[in-house]
């Protein structure tokens, strides 16, 4: 049985201490935040009281630390990691990152989003990577617990980060609005808010399961000089389209500079 351990116990490191529960994998993690350790072990996780203790431990890492934090860590874990394969979902730290930051191991990054806590999230895994293929069979299963996975390329990863990455709170703000407009229009807030957010999970349902070009399923839904038409031509008038396009834009862009490239 191959040892996993997990440095931080975020929400995200809890989705993956969550998903991977009971299946064929020793979990074990460190946070520097006692309430946050409980929370690991009471999801079966055996919790370590440093990182020293937990990076001599595991076969296999997984960082799941916020940026900030990571400094501080990485002295802690740089000779300790050597030769064991680390993956890394810190936003905006390259493959070459990671490579400079534990020097001796084969690294994999990898981009999250926060659905993964309802098992329903979407993971890109870098090919940029020097794992072997046992160790990225183990990883592609291990996050592949909590969501979809992907493939892409590593130049393609802020992309991903501006599109499924930060697109939770693109969705959020959609519902959010829907369900506002739906109690402007007389119903309950949590009547709306339930029309709203079925809404958007059976539709994105049917992108996944039909060949279909989503502006095709659209004109499905359309009649012409009908409600649904009218609702769309006030949304293009408010430039909305083009308004996510260039949100995506700008987040890869921010993405890209945080991650020390341009």
């Amino acid at each position: 049985m191959k040892n996993l351990g997990f440095f931080g116990a975020g929400n995200m490191g809890l989705a993956l201490l969550q998903g991977l529960r009971g299946g064929e994998l020793a979990l074990g993690t460190y946070d520097i935040n006692p309430q946050a350790l409980q929370r690991a072990a009471d999801l079966g996780a055996r919790a370590f009281s440093s990182a020293e203790d937990l990076v001599c431990w595991a076969d296999m890492l997984v960082c799941c630390v916020k940026p900030q934090y990571l400094d501080g860590l990485l002295q802690m874990l740089a000779d300790g990691a050597k030769g064991k394969p680390v993956a890394s979902i810190v936003a905006g730290l390259s493959t070459g990152a990671l490579h400079r930051a534990f020097p001796g191991s084969r690294v994999l990054r990898v981009m999250p989003n926060t659905p993964a806590l309802v098992g329903q999230g979407m993971i890109a895994l870098s090919l940029d990577t020097d794992l072997l293929p046992e160790e990225k069979g183990v990883f592609e299963a291990a996050f592949g617990c909590v969501g979809r996975v992907v493939w892409v390329q590593e130049g393609q990863m802020d992309a991903v980060t501006a599109v499924s990455g930060s697109g939770p709170a693109y969705v959020y703000l959609l519902i959010e609005a829907m369900t506002e407009a739906g109690v402007r229009e007389g119903l309950a807030f949590d009547v709306a808010k339930q029309l709203a957010a079925q809404t958007v999970l059976g539709t994105a349902q049917m992108v996944l399961q039909c060949e279909t070009h989503p502006a095709q399923l659209r004109a499905q839904v359309t009649s012409p000089a009908g409600t649904t038409a009218e609702a769309l031509y006030q949304l293009e008038k408010a430039g909305f389209k083009a308004g996510v396009m260039d949100a995506v834009h700008a987040c890869a862009q921010r993405s890209r500079q945080l991650g020390g490239h341009k």
